[in-house]
């Protein structure tokens, strides 16, 4: 099941075994958190156990799974990196009276159990997060508003998270009752790879008021030298797209993706060879000027592209 599922199906079954398969921390900690917080209700500090099995031995897993809760009805054990030992316990352990919930995280070899989905969640499944977040709370937001979170947070759960409560904690306290795209912009802080996406995209798009907008945003937490840099980076690579056309070739030398070498050969088509091999020329000669003094890394960005 996908992790947003979890909370829905511990309400009609809880299983004995759950385990992660997936990388996404935000939501393998989120998973942990809703275990947690429907199993155990009262002596955390007894029923709820997590280790390391990595060494551990499977009489030292069986030791904790016979464990008894007190004053609970359950007991939550949730264990990292079995080893190929406690895996083979685990898979022929029978759970049929236990009162222990065991969720085992990288669990490759555990074939027992209900599977949960940790990996990162598509643009669907992430707007019915935040709706069912807000909805629990009776906040509804715009989808103009919807789409800015999502994408100024580049799609990661956990800076959607962390600005959800900061939105939250706003509308509540003003007694606002719908989130509007005002609201988002003027409290959602922009993800750095947001802010890269938009500042190459304003320049594959000639778009000189975005890429002036982005420079400014990204000199509040980075220095100007770090993303003179990063630009001269995205340029060299579109000059070796611009002139080299084996695909296979260039996802090996520049450690990119099919996809994002199609999308760098339609900005080519549309802007001209010339265009991007020009720019990372201007590129080497701002930085030659840089180490030499003639000119600062924050007045080196602008000339670059003006």
């Amino acid at each position: 099941m996908k992790f947003i599922e979890l909370n829905k199906n511990l309400k009609s079954k809880v299983q004995n075994v759950y385990k992660i398969i997936g990388d996404d921390m935000f939501l393998i900690r989120q998973t942990i958190i809703n275990l947690k917080k429907y199993l155990i209700t009262s002596f955390g500090e007894f029923n709820f156990v997590k280790l390391n099995a990595e060494k551990m031995k499977s009489d030292e897993i069986e030791a904790n799974l016979l464990t008894l809760p007190i004053n609970n009805n359950y007991r939550l054990l949730v264990i990292e990196n079995p080893n190929g030992e406690v895996c083979k316990f685990i898979n022929k352990f029978n759970f049929s009276d236990s009162s222990t919930v065991l969720l085992v995280l990288n669990a490759d070899k555990i074939t027992v159990g209900e599977t949960i989905d940790c990996t990162k969640l598509d643009r669907k499944d992430i707007n019915n997060y935040i709706l069912n977040y807000l909805s629990k709370l009776q906040l509804s937001i715009r989808e103009q508003a919807l789409d800015y979170l999502v994408d100024s947070c580049s799609s990661d759960m956990s800076k959607i998270n962390n600005e959800l409560n900061k939105i939250v904690s706003y509308s509540l306290g003003e007694n606002i009752d719908v989130i509007d795209l005002n609201l988002v912009t003027n409290i959602v802080s922009y993800s750095n790879e947001y802010v890269i996406y938009m500042l190459t995209n304003a320049i594959d798009n000639k778009d000189y008021t975005t890429y002036q907008k982005m420079i400014n945003q990204m000199n509040k937490s980075q220095s100007a030298s770090e993303i003179f840099s990063y630009l001269g980076k995205y340029f060299r690579r579109m000059q070796y797209i611009s002139i080299d056309k084996q695909d296979d070739e260039l996802t090996k030398i520049l450690n990119i993706k099919p996809y994002a070498i199609k999308i760098s050969r339609q900005h080519i088509a549309k802007n001209g060879i010339k265009y991007y091999i020009n720019l990372y020329q201007k590129y080497v000669d701002l930085d030659y000027k840089i180490k030499s003094g003639d000119i600062s890394a924050k007045n080196a960005l602008y000339e670059l592209i003006f």
